[in-house]
């Protein structure tokens, strides 16, 4: 499938790096397809492309690299959903803001995404009952002194 991204021109996306979102993403929902896209340069985020209409990018990155005690809970039809039957074989992405002033990144880490890379299926999952938050801090402050990265 070739695409057209706002910020990478032109891809040519495998058929079988196409992943498929039945209800798509909060706030695109009539969008189904993305691809998860690797690029040297931006490690260790990834980039999710939408590969339809509007040519959106989401940066991601594990969220087991912000917080290694990082834990969240699938429901039996989020599987299902997936069509996974264990959730180790599951890529979890979150997605993260980066605005001018980069120390002030946050990730969004109540609403994981997990995607079942077999299966090429996808899901965001919104935890209503958690401790994490929507705009958690990429960076720690280091004793209030300055940033200190959390990120591995």
């Amino acid at each position: 499938m070739l695409i057209k991204t706002v910020n990478f021109g032109d891809l040519e996306i495998p058929e079988d790096r196409i992943i498929e979102f039945s209800e798509g993403l909060p706030g695109f929902p009539r969008i189904h397809q993305f691809a998860v896209l690797e690029l040297e340069e931006v490690k260790p985020f990834q980039y999710l492309q939408a590969l339809g209409e509007p040519p959106i990018s989401l940066l991601v990155i594990n969220p087991f690299l912000i917080d290694s005690q990082y834990a969240f809970q699938l429901s039996s039809m989020d599987m299902e959903e997936i069509q996974a039957t264990q959730s180790g074989d599951l890529m979890v992405c979150a997605v993260a803001a980066i605005p001018e002033n980069p120390e002030e990144a946050t990730v969004n880490l109540m609403a994981p995404i997990v995607i079942n890379e077999k299966a090429r299926r996808g899901k965001q999952v919104i935890m209503l009952d958690t401790k994490y938050s929507l705009r958690h801090p990429l960076f720690k402050k280091a004793d209030g002194a300055g940033a200190a990265t959390e990120v591995k």
